[in-house]
């Protein structure tokens, strides 16, 4: 049966996650223990999968759990559970919306995204599986990556470890051809008769006419080598983002402290990186549930002062803001909430990080003051009518760049002089007219005052001369 190539314009990468139940832990990284997944197989509970800490010690998958501790006394066993493993598979496959906008999941521990219409975005095939990987080592999670033009192909790559990515049709024929026949989705019948005929890998079956595999096998043997090399269609159903975000992370032990609950934070926030791309919104309030054994739930909320879709910037607010929760009792559970979404202000350029330019917001940097100070402690000033020095101003913790109402917004930073704007500006705000110094000619003032953001997102306080509108836009000042 020699296939012949045909052109694949879809390009689909299979990440694998072959230590799922295990992984599904969120074990912290100071934890120095040795932990053990099991399951029940007949009377005895065999060990489904070991942590480094355990194959060090010796414990190997299929030991008997006596026999395991036998050789490691204080091993940590935990029974395998596959709902809390398909939370975990769901919310990676939730975040792998931050690289494709076709996620599919494939049970028990695969998830499918097709690349193909991602690869200029992340500068090509080599970097977007670097940023996956890397993602996934942050997160503490075994990756492997099966990339090919078919979902079903990639899949199946994944499964054998086989991480070099397939790009086309010749190729792929190439590379599915010495694996073993057991790799592939047989029913057992077929798979036995195979064996018993002598075929061990996939070429050769695909060396055998197909209707004698059909009459032999039945067609179902056919489609299923015709949905590898992508002769027949292999439709995909896609993960559904629901309308909002709440994920919970089970923690293996009880966190004493906030600390603890650093990395499930990191996971839970990835997630909802995922989520906000896909919706194409940004958080502007989040809830973090913490959860006691015999307590009602600690809530913390986060309010940022611009919903952000940035998993940097929002991991750094949620561990700023966790950092100053105390806990009443200690945390079984740990959940991730979106209590607020809207739209989502690009970020722009900035030179406030110490580390040099970057992509940032000015909301990013009152968030982060928020979160770290509290609240109460970050406020902006305001001007009040009143002639008495001490009474003619006022603080509110409105930290957005408009102040109290019915009173216009001005910068916190005024030039000594105006200057020309030198940048093009766009007008956002409505004009506020000044007429002032009538009295005395020198310094009479005619001016229509507006705010304005040039292309980095910098905003400023500009005016026009209202008896020359073709003059040049003045800058007057600067909102921080």
């Amino acid at each position: 049966m020699t296939a012949t190539p045909r052109p694949v314009r879809a390009l689909w990468s299979a990440l694998h996650y072959p230590a799922l139940p295990l992984e599904r832990l969120a074990l912290d990284e100071g934890e120095a223990r040795a932990h053990v997944v099991t399951h029940q197989q007949g009377s005895q509970r065999l060990v489904m999968q070991a942590d480094a800490r355990a194959v060090a010690l010796g414990v190997r998958s299929g030991l008997t759990l006596s026999g395991a501790r036998a050789i490691a006394p204080a091993l940590i066993a935990i029974e395998h559970d596959p709902d809390t493993v398909a939370t975990r598979l769901d919310q990676l496959s939730i975040g792998a919306y931050r690289y494709s906008s076709r996620v599919v999941l494939s049970a028990p521990d695969t998830v499918l995204i097709e690349i193909g219409a991602s690869l200029r975005l992340f500068g090509g095939l080599g970097a977007l599986l670097t940023r996956i990987r890397a993602d996934a080592a942050a997160e503490r999670t075994h990756l492997v990556i099966g990339t090919a033009p078919t979902a079903s192909a990639a899949r199946l790559l994944a499964r054998v470890a086989d991480e070099r990515p397939v790009r086309t049709a010749v190729a792929l024929t190439a590379a599915l051809a010495p694996l073993p026949i057991e790799s592939l989705p047989l029913e057992a019948r077929a798979a036995n008769g195979l064996r018993r005929s002598g075929v061990r890998t996939i070429d050769q079956l695909c060396a055998i006419a197909p209707a004698s595999l059909s009459r032999r096998f039945g067609h179902a043997l056919v489609d299923t080598l015709y949905r590898l090399d992508g002769r027949l269609p292999d439709p995909q159903v896609p993960v559904i983002v629901p309308p909002s975000f709440a994920q919970t992370v089970e923690l293996p032990l009880e966190a004493t402290s906030t600390g603890a609950l650093s990395f499930a934070l990191r996971r839970l926030i990835s997630a909802l990186a995922g989520f906000l791309r896909a919706r194409d919104l940004g958080a502007g309030a989040l809830v973090l549930v913490l959860r006691h054994r015999r307590r009602a739930p600690t809530r913390v909320r986060l309010r940022f002062t611009e919903p952000t879709s940035d998993q940097a910037h929002l991991g750094r607010t949620a561990d700023e803001r966790l950092a100053r929760t105390a806990l009443a009792e200690p945390v079984t559970h740990l959940s991730l909430e979106s209590d607020l979404l809207a739209a989502v202000e690009r970020d722009a350029i900035t030179l406030l990080d110490a580390a040099g330019p970057r992509r940032t917001s000015r909301a990013e940097v009152v968030d982060a003051l928020v979160a770290r100070f509290g609240r109460e402690r970050v406020y902006t000033v305001f001007a009040r009518d009143e002639h008495r020095p001490e009474h003619s101003w006022g603080k509110s913790s409105d930290t957005a760049v408009s102040g109290p109402a019915g009173w216009p917004a001005r910068p916190l930073w005024l030039l000594d002089s105006p200057v020309p704007a030198t940048t093009p500006l766009e007008i956002v705000s409505v004009p506020e007219r000044i007429e002032t110094g009538w009295w005395e000619p020198a310094s009479d003032t005619r001016r229509d005052y507006f705010i304005a953001r040039d292309p980095d997102g910098t905003y400023y306080w500009v005016f026009r001369h209202r008896d020359d509108m073709t003059s040049p836009v003045w800058v007057h000042g600067l909102f921080s």
